[in-house]
């Protein structure tokens, strides 16, 4: 099997710097990206200042040049809150995130689940949680992720990625994938970092659960682990890589290089290492 040719219609770029979102998909068009994953943390691209008129104007510029736009949650929401106050503000933000990724006919939104709030001590990393604690977090985890697919109402694809999760939250995870009330987003860099230091477990689980996989993040790593590194510039074997999630049903594999001019020299690697 020609693995470039499975996934070449498939390779987005992560949109962070470019001015207008519009720009964006003019590069993905110039430079055979087939779309873009929208940073909508960064503060121009948030979408609270888009009106339906522009809504629309992207939604069509999108059909008619036939790309699309795949969206990343901000990295700071997490739902092992317990404060239902905050739980309150962060629905009210995932509702109005969700409507336009329906107003731009978006078909998948990738979200990192967050962590239990860690308080380094003096001589350790972090003290055991009280039970109390544990149950509590496990709890808002499975209310929090419950509440926020009935929002979706079936309307796009919600992938949860590999970022900062560990074995607890593996055990929340495992019955929403069994039953496909989400998918995975496998990130390879932090696959790799799972897998050679001490979280084998978290890499494991994924590749257990290949067949949830709908969006891979692709960059590469160098030794020191510093990670969004342009591909074929670091240690990971992307050939191999490819090869053992070749089954699994992705709709997006996006470059996460910045920026998009790296981005491109990372196609263009990319390209070359899996027709190699």
């Amino acid at each position: 099997m020609n693995i470039w040719k499975k996934i070449e219609k498939k390779v987005s770029f992560h949109a962070v710097y470019e001015k207008s979102i519009i720009e964006a998909l003019n590069y993905a068009k110039n430079n055979n990206f087939t779309g873009i994953q929208l940073a909508v943390e960064s503060p121009h691209f948030s979408f609270e200042h888009l009106s339906h008129e522009k809504r629309v104007d992207i939604k069509n510029f999108c059909i008619n040049n036939g790309l699309y736009i795949n969206i990343h949650a901000p990295d700071g929401i997490s739902l092992f809150n317990t404060n239902h106050q905050l739980q309150n503000g962060i629905f009210e933000y995932f509702k109005e995130l969700f409507k336009f990724a329906k107003d731009i006919s978006s078909q998948l939104v990738t979200i990192h689940l967050g962590t239990m709030t860690d308080f380094p001590t003096d001589s350790l990393p972090e003290l055991k949680y009280p039970e109390e604690d544990i149950k509590l977090y496990r709890n808002s985890l499975k209310e929090n992720l419950n509440r926020l697919i009935s929002l979706i109402d079936g309307q796009f694809i919600l992938s949860i990625e590999n970022y900062r999760v560990d074995s607890f939250t593996l055990d929340v995870l495992q019955s929403f994938i069994k039953n496909k009330k989400c998918w995975l987003c496998y990130d390879v860099a932090k696959a790799h970092y799972d897998k050679h230091h001490n979280n084998f477990e978290v890499y494991q689980f994924f590749q257990d659960n290949q067949k949830s996989i709908k969006q891979v993040h692709l960059h590469d790593v160098n030794e020191n682990g510093r990670a969004h590194r342009v591909i074929g510039s670091g240690i990971i074997d992307f050939n191999e890589m490819m090869i053992k999630i070749k089954e699994s049903p992705v709709i997006d594999y996006c470059i996460e290089v910045r920026p998009h001019s790296k981005a491109l020299e990372s196609l263009r690697n990319l390209k070359q290492i899996l027709n190699s």
